[in-house]
């Protein structure tokens, strides 16, 4: 089983907007850390989501993007 980290906007105009996967790493473990790792990075905040678990979320005037880690199903 592999895991991904997935790229999520919602814009303020309420536009729909496609997720991104942007990589796959082998644990969830590993996942977690290149979120946070990346999160950090790129100004985001770590919170805990009731619907997708451990996530970054970074808030703007026009959108909000929020990163988190999937089991990635095109491996199975």
């Amino acid at each position: 089983v592999m895991w991904a980290i997935v790229l999520a906007t919602m814009l303020a105009s309420g536009e729909p907007q496609v997720p991104t996967i942007m990589s796959s790493y082998s644990t969830l473990d590993n996942c977690r850390k290149e979120l946070l790792r990346v999160g950090t990075i790129g100004g985001y905040e770590p919170v805990v989501s009731p619907m997708v678990g451990l996530a970054v979320v970074k808030v703007e005037a026009k959108k909000t993007t929020t990163a988190f880690c999937v089991k990635d199903m095109r491996s199975i």
